[in-house]
């Protein structure tokens, strides 16, 4: 019933379950059915049959990039570092036009080598990987130190292009959390919370944990925060710098799915959490 009404009213399933859990707290948990693995599509196995062994090195190679980048980002998110647009790190150096002794290899010419490719990566290959709409390929000029303005050639896996790379490799995509639980990055943040109890954590929390956990904030500027956390002064302090504090719903929600978390992430320590106070 919680998926069908967050079709109906368009929004992520865990906006219901929020708005559900907060409205019939006794109620039983509203549970949704389990995920199904996704089948391997034959449409996707054909395109990379029908590339050829050097193709495919350079969808590979391309991929492996692809995917060691968004683990840098992940990373970054997890830490609080700055948050850079995926439009710009999805965009992948693949060659200056220029001698090696200058400017060196990028990391996607490093991993054809490896391959046993070792021509300059901006030739018959990419533009055939781009026909078939597995990679977007950028043409434009970078100021290099020395040299002045260098051609550089760039590339972006397209959804289509990542897919084939998964299908063929056999690398699963990511499932994330069920909902309504929350990433490992999140629930980090809302155990830091948690832990703080009456004390708060200082309010120049860092990254958009905010923006998808506190009260009155949108991860998207369409859909509700988790309104698990809130800004304000400490309980009897009327002047000052504003902590983040728990909300009721942020001390509903684990004690709800504490045990959950616990299996889905043992490496993040959740003693005492239970005894927090919201």
């Amino acid at each position: 019933m919680a998926r069908m009404l967050a079709q109906v009213y368009r929004v992520p399933d865990r906006v219901v379950m929020d708005a559900w859990r907060r409205s019939r707290p006794e109620d039983p948990l509203p549970l949704l059915p389990a995920r199904r693995a996704r089948k391997l599509s034959g449409k996707l196995l054909g395109a990379w049959s029908s590339l050829n062994d050097r193709q495919r090195t350079y969808l590979t190679c391309i991929f492996q990039q692809d995917q060691e980048v968004e683990e840098e980002q992940r990373h970054a998110r997890y830490v609080g570092a700055e948050q850079r647009p995926a439009a710009e790190w999805r965009r992948m150096t693949l060659a200056l036009s220029a001698s090696s002794d200058a400017v060196g290899y990028t990391r996607i010419q490093e991993r054809l080598r490896e391959a046993g490719v070792h021509d300059p990566g901006a030739g018959s290959s990419v533009a055939a990987l781009e026909r078939r709409g597995l990679i977007v390929v950028y043409r434009d000029r970078v100021y290099v130190d020395g040299l002045g303005d260098v051609p550089r050639t760039r590339v972006e896996m397209t959804r289509p292009g990542r897919a084939v790379a998964r299908a063929a490799l056999g690398v699963p995509r990511e499932a994330g959390p069920p909902a309504p639980l929350l990433s490992p990055w999140l629930w980090k943040i809302v155990v830091r919370v948690a832990r703080a109890g009456t004390q708060g954590v200082d309010g120049s929390l860092a990254g958009r944990g905010p923006h998808y956990l506190a009260v009155g904030q949108s991860p998207d500027g369409r859909t509700p925060s988790r309104g698990f956390i809130v800004l304000r002064h400490p309980d009897g302090v009327t002047h000052g710098p504003y902590r983040w504090f728990l909300t009721d719903s942020g001390q509903h929600h684990i004690d709800d799915h504490l045990d959950a978390y616990r299996s889905l992430y043992p490496g993040i320590g959740t003693e005492g959490v239970d005894d927090s106070s919201g």
